[in-house]
């Protein structure tokens, strides 16, 4: 945090639990082993594709594929790791770094859960490209909000932040999808949970699947919205990006707030704080969002890591609102807002995401927020970029594989045609309405 401006000092201070008081809320502030192995470059165009694991007389490209999980501790790979991740334009790196992945060490009663596979060149051995695996059983089935009928699952290897880290060509990534499948036969695919649409891994994948038979590329529920707030890094300057009448309203709720009841707002990044954490997680959550919710202990685990940052709004002591988020480089990753239904009136969603945004501006590091899969209702969304990503199954084909990745493709593309239906003969009574109250 900067230092205060004069006359917050005084505000700012620690309360029990080790959460901080930001301010009190002034309207006036505005496996282990290695395998090499060395892999086909993509044969020049021919009549099809060619089959999946065959050997095609092409010629060899230098590349070395193999896994360096036991390396996670070694100075050396941790730099280079690093290195990757600074230069990676990836959605979600932060599902990418060292520290997530000490989390899930400490959180996971299974050793093998995530691998670590790298591509290198076979001649200087630089480090080209690397992607954490985690393995896990993903679910197929039929999902409307939060009810869902399962069909069956499929045991796949998620290739976690949706990117590789480092080079993503075509070449490239073929020689890592075929050392996978072929060192791990149980699984049956890769699993891209917010692959970008126009990314070049994305591009890459599916001239993947195209030449190689026997591959398959499935787009489950199609492609959809995610939302990111750009931070301008100065608090005014992201005000600026808003009519005066917009940014009066934003004040406005935050002063009646206050009058309402002393207000103040928490940061919670540390394991100390994460008590405060749960006592708003209990009190605001719905009981599915709590079910979804990982326990408190991983919660400080998390904060150990630096990866944790929520917020709790406190209205005369009480948790009115929350946002549960983690952080990681430039980015707030947004999981969950929370808010007291008898404190709508107050709009306390928009107050606490307009308080916290005025905090991530402070420090300076924040260029953006991410709201992930989303349609947001907040006052913000006028200023919000939008992404279109996709959940990306890359799969071995069999019969019972395509069936259920077919299955659950078409009934989200049923869904999202009942969606414009619906839209559209709501408008439709709208505009009968309008004209009925004209005629009148």
């Amino acid at each position: 945090m900067q230092p205060a401006r004069k006359g917050e000092a005084a505000s700012q201070k620690m309360v029990m639990g080790g959460a901080k008081v930001l301010k009190q809320v002034d309207i006036s502030s505005a496996e282990v082993g290695a395998w090499a192995c060395r892999t086909e470059a993509p044969a020049a165009p021919q009549a099809g594709p060619r089959r999946f694991g065959a050997g095609a007389s092409a010629r060899l490209q230098p590349y070395r594929v193999q896994w360096e999980t036991e390396r996670e501790h070694d100075p050396v790979f941790l730099r280079e790791w690093r290195s990757l991740l600074a230069a990676s334009s990836g959605p979600e790196p932060i599902y990418q770094s060292p520290e997530f992945l000490q989390y899930i060490r400490a959180t996971s009663q299974d050793p093998a859960e995530v691998e670590i596979l790298t591509v290198r060149d076979a001649g200087d051995g630089r480090l080209l490209a690397l992607t954490p695996i985690r393995y896990r059983d993903l679910a197929i089935g039929l999902q409307v909000r939060h009810w869902r009928m399962k069909l069956g699952s499929l045991h796949v290897g998620t290739v976690m932040g949706s990117a590789m880290l480092g080079e993503e060509s075509p070449a490239v990534l073929e020689s890592l999808v075929r050392f996978l499948l072929s060192e791990r036969p149980r699984v049956v695919g890769l699993s891209l949970p917010a692959l970008p649409q126009h990314s070049a891994c994305q591009l890459s994948l599916h001239a993947v699947a195209s030449s190689q038979r026997g591959l398959v590329a499935c787009m489950l529920n199609g492609w959809r919205e995610c939302h990111k707030i750009p931070l301008p890094g100065d608090f005014n300057a992201y005000l600026a990006q808003f009519g005066s009448k917009h940014r009066y309203n934003l004040k406005r709720q935050i002063r009646l707030l206050r009058e309402h009841a002393p207000l103040e707002l928490l940061r919670i990044d540390q394991p100390g704080a994460v008590d405060q954490l749960a006592v708003a997680i209990e009190r605001l959550a719905p009981s599915e969002v709590k079910a979804a919710l990982i326990s408190n202990e991983k919660f400080v685990v998390m904060a150990r890591q630096g990866l944790l940052r929520c917020y709790v709004l406190q209205s005369g002591g009480m948790p009115v609102a929350a946002l549960v988020a983690t952080q990681y480089g430039e980015t707030l990753h947004l999981h969950n807002v929370l808010t007291d239904p008898a404190m709508l009136r107050f709009s306390v969603g928009t107050s606490i995401l307009y308080l916290a945004i005025e905090d991530l501006s402070s420090e300076g590091r924040f260029s953006a927020i991410d709201l992930g899969y989303s349609s947001p209702s907040h006052s913000h969304q006028s200023s919000n970029r939008v992404e279109m990503r996709g959940h990306l199954l890359l799969y071995k084909s069999s019969l019972r594989t395509s069936a259920l990745c077919s299955a659950e493709r078409l009934f989200g593309e049923w869904l999202e045609r009942a969606k414009g239906w619906h839209q559209a003969v709501k408008g439709w009574r709208a505009r009968r309405a309008a004209k009925a109250a004209k005629a009148a």
